[in-house]
């Protein structure tokens, strides 16, 4: 059994392909910003975490509520990288199946994949709608902070609508290389070193 993981040598992202409508790559740079956004998200709770530490260590004193922080921000830094992941096919994968298949039969594993990405997306969505609503409605806040709950929701939300987006532009993608012969957008994958 072979675990890939992509995108191709180095971790660089994958260049777009040649044929990417223009709207297309407009929706792709916006998802590539949502995840950066993430990612400075993610890298000041790092910083937050270890100056709390740092401040317990030399003056007993802890930024009490880091805690509530991070778990409030960390699952909003965490759907934030998700289109980005299925827009590069970033994902890991485990290709026993599919190392065999012609690239044609890759391509629509791949379109497969991104329309199950779709519907996935899509009721998640639904759900964290509804949730978000059911929380304004019964308003919940964190202990210390009293930071509300529901503030999670919409970048959440936001999210999951690329997410979508990403996932419907893998499928247009993935189909097109199915109907041409050759394999979808996403590079080859790289394997995972054996340790």
């Amino acid at each position: 059994m072979s675990v890939t993981v992509h995108p191709a040598e180095g971790g660089d992202e994958p260049p777009p392909p040649a044929g990417r409508a223009r709207w297309i790559a407009i929706l792709a740079a916006g998802i590539r910003c949502w995840a950066l956004i993430g990612g400075a998200i993610t890298l000041a709770l790092s910083v937050m975490t270890a100056l709390s530490a740092l401040s317990n260590i030399f003056f007993g004193k802890p930024f009490s509520p880091d805690h509530e922080l991070v778990k409030h921000f960390i699952a909003i830094a965490i759907f934030m990288f998700l289109p980005y992941c299925q827009l590069t096919g970033s994902n890991v994968t485990v290709d026993i199946f599919t190392e065999g298949m012609s690239e044609r039969g890759k391509a629509a594993m791949a379109a497969f994949s991104s329309l199950f990405a779709l519907a996935f997306s899509l009721l998640l969505l639904r759900q964290m709608y509804l949730g978000f609503f059911s929380y304004l409605r019964f308003p919940e806040v964190t202990p210390v902070l009293k930071l509300p709950l529901w503030t999670a929701f919409p970048p959440i939300l936001v999210s999951l609508a690329l997410l979508a987006a990403a996932a419907l532009i893998t499928l247009i993608e993935g189909w097109q290389g199915f109907r041409s012969g050759r394999r979808s957008s996403a590079p080859p994958p790289r394997p995972i070193p054996n340790e």
